[in-house]
């Protein structure tokens, strides 16, 4: 298993033909997730891009006890995985928590970042309506019976089996409730000032699903008002377009790299 290697080992999987004539996609998992939740995404992509899937620093198999699980070390484990598979820039694929991760490396590390997709996150931005609404989510949470806030609410009944899948996916995060997640994630310190949205000037989509319990769509429309070259699509799912309905989302990413070339 290849692992790139600073204060901790960072696991990574890789999928696609190893030609300098790709171009590269970085998948970025969300706080329910690691790499292996890319598993509808990284053959698709495979047949036309380089793609890495990595696990976040805490999550899966890139272990590391809640003193180093820091926020502010997304962006340069990724750079520590770009680094090890030998690639210069890519185009970044962020779910969720994923966000924080694509939002620090274009602002920090903006040579290496071709494009962003931005799906159901506000990035860490300190977008006021989106930090109201973690707040609020339990009571929408609650007031639908979801089984999970990362799922809309009737997709259990409607899929089972995905559902099932998607927990047992999660269970592997085995330390998860260990790290303090929430309050790093939302700390003043990891959060970019509203101010600097308009530094995030490439090509940025942003994708909501339209049952989001998280951030639903107003939030994700609010932001990408604020961003200079950025448009928005919806996507019948919850918070999770990407596993809940993983054909619409794989053709808006497709069509939006494509719009690149």
């Amino acid at each position: 298993m290849p692992f790139a290697s600073r204060d901790i080992d960072l696991y990574y999987v890789e999928t696609g033909i190893e030609d300098p004539a790709r171009e590269t996609v970085f998948f970025c998992h969300g706080a329910g997730g690691n790499s292996t939740s890319w598993w509808q995404q990284m053959t698709v992509f495979a047949e036309h891009y380089r793609c890495l899937a990595h696990d976040h620093r805490g999550f899966g198999r890139s272990r590391c006890s809640p003193e180093a699980f820091q926020v502010s070390h997304f962006a340069a484990d990724v750079l520590a995985v770009m680094d090890a598979a030998g690639i210069d820039c890519a185009h970044f694929i962020c779910q969720s928590m994923g966000g924080w991760t694509g939002v620090q490396l274009a602002l920090q590390h903006s040579d290496r970042v071709l494009s962003l997709v931005l799906s159901d996150t506000i990035g860490g931005i300190a977008l006021p309506s989106g930090l109201e609404s973690i707040r609020s989510m339990g009571k929408r949470v609650e007031a639908s019976g979801a089984l999970s806030p990362a799922l809309a609410w009737d997709y259990p009944e409607n899929n089972p089996a995905g559902a099932f899948l998607y927990l047992e996916l999660s269970a592997f995060n085995t330390s998860h409730e260990d790290l303090g997640l929430n309050d790093k994630l939302f700390a003043s310190d990891a959060l970019v000032p509203l101010a600097r949205c308009g530094e995030l000037d490439l090509p940025i989509l942003l994708i909501s699903g339209r049952q989001d319990l998280i951030w639903p769509p107003s939030v994700l429309h609010e932001l990408c008002d604020l961003l200079p070259n950025a448009r928005i699509v919806e996507i019948d799912s919850g918070h999770s377009p990407y596993f809940e309905n993983a054909a619409a989302f794989n053709v808006e990413v497709t069509e939006f790299l494509t719009s690149l070339d």
